[in-house]
């Protein structure tokens, strides 16, 4: 027993002797050696904070910062924002492109009616009578007189110019000529008589 409190007495004198003489002064000494710093103006835990930032381990431990809430709403908005300038972007593009196909179909719509109106031109000349189509022949004026009673035509060819009524009885022929000139007065049977045989003069000569 006697042994057995010796040994507790040797263990409890050694701690009180390792706390009295290393822990106490140890710990007096850093605190002192705080203040003075402090009064100095030098900040022990800046300077202890960057050699330990190089030092394995330690880095870790000192100085190591997680990203604040802050700091990470910041980060999320400013990728939010990115995003939506991208989408702003494409949604631009595809305005330019609805722009531009517009333009495109308001130029093919043009483009139809023009065509349109043309082929409605086209046709229209088509279906009309041309020219040549319209102008009567002296043969077919001759035809018509031909074609009404001899009395009517007498009426008629005398208020014409005399090379128009030379040309239609010319044409008609004698027996129709003279079923005509008989339906003038003599003066004007004379005349177109006269006229008649001039012409055929000069055919013969």
């Amino acid at each position: 027993m006697k042994e057995q409190e010796m040994e507790k007495e040797e263990k409890v004198s050694k701690l009180q002797w390792f706390l009295f003489v290393i822990i106490i002064p140890l710990l007096f000494t850093i605190t002192l050696a705080l203040i003075i710093t402090t009064i100095a103006g030098v900040n022990v835990f800046d300077i202890a904070k960057k050699y330990g930032a190089d030092l394995p381990g330690i880095s870790q431990l000192v100085g190591s910062k997680q990203p604040s809430s802050e700091q990470a709403l910041k980060e999320n908005m400013l990728e939010k924002q990115a995003t939506l300038e991208e989408k702003t972007a494409q949604v631009k593009k595809l305005e330019t492109e609805v722009k531009n196909k517009q333009s495109e179909i308001e130029a093919l719509k043009k483009e139809i009616e023009r065509l349109n109106a043309q082929l409605e031109s086209q046709q229209q000349t088509d279906t009309s009578p041309t020219t040549e189509a319209k102008k009567l022949t002296v043969q077919d004026v001759a035809q018509m007189y031909g074609e009404m009673s001899p009395k009517n035509a007498a009426a008629i060819i005398p208020k014409m110019s005399d090379q128009e009524a030379l040309n239609i009885l010319a044409i008609l022929g004698s027996e129709k000529a003279a079923a005509i000139l008989e339906k003038m007065s003599p003066e004007e049977a004379a005349k177109y008589t006269a006229l008649l045989t001039k012409a055929a003069q000069a055919a013969n000569n």
